[in-house]
């Protein structure tokens, strides 16, 4: 029987389904973003876009998508920050995805990143330094049922974690 007490304010799973991947994401320039405001949870509550820019939606097929965040410190400096990594998976080369992976590289730019998880979570990436595109692979795999893929990887180092993402403020902000 599981154990659904909070430990030191964490609170219990209680055997939720935890599901992962990423269902959906949106792209947006770093510079298109002109201000936030985040609440004392750390949950995005109010986001603000320069002139008709908007974020770009991206749809991803089950088991190709994640994001990770990793603490690095130093401890002698008594500095740290957070290594953010998103990887996103594009099944079937096609023209019209490579030259959206070409726009997303151009001149080494900084991204703001959004996604919903298969929880239905939304985390938004990217709001103190940005996200740049890292790494891109192509091809295929070794089976035909496979196909081909584009996985793009998109890393940064910000202050904080990742912000919650109220997914109420999407319609507002996208294509």
């Amino acid at each position: 029987m599981p154990n659904c007490n909070a430990i030191v304010g964490i609170p219990g799973n209680c055997d939720d389904n935890n599901v992962g991947s990423i269902k959906t994401a949106w792209i947006a320039s770093y510079d298109d973003v002109t201000s936030y405001t985040a609440s004392t949870g750390s949950e995005v509550t109010a986001i603000t876009m320069d002139g008709a820019t908007l974020f770009e939606e991206f749809s991803f097929k089950k088991n190709t998508s994640n994001y990770t965040e990793n603490w690095m410190g130093d401890l002698t400096a008594d500095v740290h920050l957070w290594t953010q990594s998103i990887v996103l998976g594009l099944r079937r080369i096609e023209v019209s995805k490579r030259n959206a992976i070409s726009l997303l590289a151009e001149g080494r730019r900084n991204l703001i990143i959004i996604v919903l998880d298969n929880n239905g979570q939304y985390r938004i990436f990217g709001l103190d330094d940005g996200l740049r595109l890292s790494a891109m692979e192509s091809g295929t795999n070794e089976t035909r049922a496979a196909g081909t893929f584009y996985t793009i990887t998109f890393t940064g180092e910000e202050k904080w974690m990742a912000y919650d993402f109220d997914g109420s403020l999407l319609a507002a902000i996208t294509a």
